[in-house]
C-alpha cells in the first residue's frame, strides 16, 4: 500500500513537472494577464507643439475612464516624460515650463481640448479629459497683462482659431 502511494505520488509530480516544463502552466497564467491587459490598451494622447519640437506622449487608461487633465500632466511630469513645471495660485494653474521651454512676455503655454481653449482657472477647478478627446498644448504668441495671458481684445480667454494657423 505504501509503495502504490509512493509511486502515485511521483507519478503526480513528475507530470506536474512536465506540465509546467512545457508551458502550459504558462500559457494559463498568460491568459489571465493578457486579459487584465487588454482594458489597459486604451491611451489618453496629448500633443505639445511648439517651435523647437512637436511630440506626442500617451497615459494609459481603461476603456471610457476620464481623468483630471491637472494630475494626468503632473503624473506625467513627475515621469519626466515630459518635464512640466506649473505655476499655481489659489483660483489659477498654468503651464511654465515644457522640456525647458519657458513662458515668456510674449509666448505662453496654451491647452486646447477638441479645439477649445481651457483657461488657468478652468484647469484648477479640473477638466475631466479621456481617450476621445484631442489634446493639444501649443507656445503661442500672447499678450500678458500683470502676469496673465490676455487676447489682443483684453478678455481673459486667447481665442484659438486666431493662432491655429500660426502653428500649423
Amino acid at each position: 500500500m505504501k509503495n502504490r502511494l509512493s509511486l502515485i505520488c511521483v507519478l503526480l509530480s513528475i507530470s506536474v513537472a512536465i506540465t509546467d516544463c512545457s508551458g502550459f502552466g504558462s500559457k494559463i497564467s498568460n491568459r489571465k494577464k493578457s486579459s487584465k491587459q487588454d482594458h489597459i490598451t486604451n491611451q489618453i494622447k496629448i500633443r505639445i507643439l511648439c517651435g523647437e519640437f512637436d511630440e506626442e506622449f500617451y497615459y494609459p487608461v481603461l476603456l471610457n475612464e476620464k481623468k483630471d487633465l491637472l494630475l494626468l500632466l503632473a503624473e506625467l511630469s513627475q515621469k519626466e516624460n515630459p518635464s512640466i513645471r506649473f505655476i499655481s495660485t489659489n483660483k489659477t494653474e498654468e503651464i511654465m515650463e515644457i522640456n525647458s521651454v519657458r513662458n515668456s512676455w510674449k509666448e505662453g503655454w496654451v491647452i486646447y481640448i477638441n479645439g477649445e481653449v481651457v483657461n488657468s482657472v478652468e484647469l484648477k477647478l479640473g477638466v475631466r479629459v479621456g481617450m476621445e478627446d484631442k489634446i493639444e498644448i501649443k507656445l503661442i504668441p500672447v499678450e500678458r497683462v500683470f502676469g496673465r495671458p490676455m487676447s489682443q481684445n483684453g478678455s481673459p480667454n486667447v481665442k484659438p482659431k486666431r493662432y491655429f494657423n500660426y502653428l500649423s
